[in-house]
């Protein structure tokens, strides 16, 4: 009688155990394979060859970009080496990355900078804020842009217990902002096997020097995040639940779902239009082929573009592209661009939304980036 009971423990542990890696590797797309396209009309941006995890553009047309995440479980292309901010004008006929100089007191060997968020006050001083992992640890890092030097001066560093495993943040006022969680857990193996057992345990944390709270839980993994034009309306994606939430802010903070925008890929950072209001984001199509990196079978890169009405996606052209360094040797990156309105179904000849890593970059039209490449092109 004992043995049977073992057995049938042991059965009922193994069959979890296989209907749990089966769930996940459906909800990471282990199975997707992306067609590769040679991109066209393209060439690489130097400097941004390990590339980039996330951007954030500034009205004038400066790009800000992070580059050098260290993350664990994931491949990482400069272990020697420190993060960096690189900036980019988007006004110059050919782009070019420029590393920011970072001001002394501050501890560039271990910067590990995720995602970042702009804030211009009333002065029209720039202020970046970086969510920074020094030694795997969560921080928000305050910096002053210093145009015409091209640098950034350290300002503030702001730790809090809320704000752990902390993935990208929108700021909204001087030191008011959100930040995302991407893992309820810090401990690694923890970490892995709330992924694993998709436990929704992850949430949205405001931020302000007189309040800090949770305003939204119940994510698989809280990623990417961003506001509405009119600033009534937070965007936050859930890569592994491949959709994006639409959270109504509240006077005091508090967010309220609206609605869910279910997708078909895992969803990473996020960005909005200016102009339109569209929510543009880059995704992974196959999150199995970064987790375990083979340079022989790299994830190449998805460009393509989902107008959505209520939840019904009306899908357009697919483009996949699979980038080659100047070696010769295909990106390890992918991304892939979704197209998101309110209101009425559109197309946008020549107005081109651009895409690089995980974050994007807007300019006028004839320009397209994706992961260190800049493409020339017309309409999309």
């Amino acid at each position: 009688m004992g043995k049977l009971v073992v057995l049938t423990l042991l059965g009922a542990g193994l069959a979890l155990i296989g209907e749990r890696l089966v769930a996940f590797r459906q909800r990471i797309n282990a199975y997707r394979e992306v067609e590769p396209v040679e991109p066209q009309n393209c060439h690489l941006i130097e400097g941004l060859e390990n590339g980039a995890e996330d951007i954030d553009i500034l009205p004038s047309g400066l790009a800000f970009i992070s580059t050098g995440l260290k993350y664990p479980g994931m491949p990482d292309f400069a272990p020697d080496e420190p993060g960096q901010i690189f900036l980019m004008d988007l006004n110059e006929q050919n782009p070019r990355a420029q590393s920011l100089n970072i001001s002394d007191g501050f501890d560039r060997a271990s910067f590990n900078p995720h995602g970042i968020s702009t804030f211009i006050d009333k002065d029209q001083i720039v202020y970046l804020y970086v969510v920074n992992h020094p030694h795997m640890e969560s921080t928000v890092e305050i910096f002053k842009f210093e145009e015409q030097q091209r640098s950034l001066v350290h300002l503030k560093t702001i730790k809090h217990e809320l704000l752990k495993s902390v993935n990208d943040i929108v700021v909204l006022g001087a030191e008011q902002f959100y930040a995302t969680r991407d893992h309820y857990f810090t401990n690694f193996f923890l970490a892995q096997l709330e992924m694993f057992l998709d436990l929704h345990w992850t949430s949205v944390v405001f931020y302000s020097p007189r309040e800090v709270k949770v305003v939204a839980e119940g994510f698989s993994s809280a990623n990417g995040i961003t506001v509405s034009p009119d600033k009534k309306y937070i965007y936050v994606a859930d890569v592994l639940a491949k959709n994006i939430h639409v959270m109504e802010k509240h006077d005091n903070w508090d967010l309220t779902q609206l609605k869910v925008i279910q997708l078909s890929t895992l969803v990473d950072n996020l960005t909005v239009d200016p102009d339109t209001g569209d929510i543009l984001a880059g995704c992974h199509p196959n999150a199995n082929k970064l987790l375990l990196y083979n340079p022989e079978d790299p994830p190449g890169s998805e460009l393509s573009e989902e107008q959505l009405m209520g939840q019904l996606p009306l899908m357009g052209p697919s483009r996949d592209i699979t980038g080659r360094d100047l070696a010769g040797k295909r990106k390890h990156t992918q991304t892939r661009v979704l197209r998101y309105r309110f209101e009425n179904l559109r197309t946008f000849p020549g107005q081109v939304f651009d895409c690089f890593g995980n974050g994007f970059l807007r300019s006028g039209p004839g320009y397209h980036e994706l992961q260190g490449w800049i493409c020339e092109t017309t309409e999309i």
